[in-house]
């Protein structure tokens, strides 16, 4: 029959423990790290990008109030047609 191997000492299960919350800690780190750097980099394109976005939202503003009018034509149309309509069977 075999032996069964000898149990780990608590101290030793508690160092190996320590090194991996350690090596955790220092992997948190690094991605914080890098979490740093590409928070610097897009802060310090902020003005550039706006500045690029301006023309734009201009734009989707004329896009909105043209669709807006669009829709409202149509409504308006639709009721018009409803009107004649009713108008029509009335007679």
């Amino acid at each position: 029959m075999a032996e069964a191997a000898p149990p780990v000492p608590a101290s030793e299960r508690i160092h190996r423990l320590e090194q991996q919350v350690l090596h955790e800690y220092a992997s948190t780190a690094r991605s914080l790290d890098d979490i740093a750097t590409v928070v610097q980099r897009l802060s310090a394109a902020q003005p550039q990008i706006l500045a690029e976005l301006r023309p734009l939202e201009r734009k989707l503003g004329l896009i909105l109030t043209l669709f807006k009018a669009s829709v409202w034509s149509l409504l308006r149309q639709r009721e018009d047609q409803q009107l004649y309509e009713d108008d029509m069977a009335a007679q």
